[in-house]
């Protein structure tokens, strides 16, 4: 049975998790951008602003996280496209076969009702 105390420590332990991820990220993020910053202004003329190139830097990581993100939703987005159609498929094939299967089945009892009626059987007055 779950307490309080339990539930607290599980948002906890949630909550930690979260604030490791996003300094991980934030970690990285620096460690790129530093490294990419450093690359940049070996290639750029001297007189460009330091504050400048660190922009540019910084927007343009964002730019490529944002894009490669996009991408992996789509992909997500695709794959669970695919998935809801396939069901559906399925189901539409599946509700054909049963309404086929019923159907021949009714047919098949009036055939045998018919022919009782037809071999002589007759009703009990």
């Amino acid at each position: 049975m779950h307490t309080r105390s339990d539930d607290e420590d599980d948002e906890n332990d949630e909550d930690r998790s979260l604030d490791l991820l996003v300094r991980f990220v934030q970690s990285v993020f620096k460690k790129v951008s530093k490294r990419t910053r450093k690359a940049v202004r070996s290639v750029l003329p001297f007189p460009i602003s330091t504050h400048l190139v660190g922009f540019s830097v910084n927007g343009t990581l964002l730019l490529t996280f944002l894009w490669i993100l996009k991408a992996f939703l789509q992909v997500l987005c695709t794959l669970g496209s695919v998935v809801f159609v396939s069901i559906l498929l399925i189901r539409g094939i599946w509700s054909g076969v049963s309404f086929l299967q019923e159907s021949r089945n009714q047919k098949m009892d009036q055939l045998d009702m018919r022919n009782a009626w037809n071999n002589g059987a007759q009703p009990v007055t």
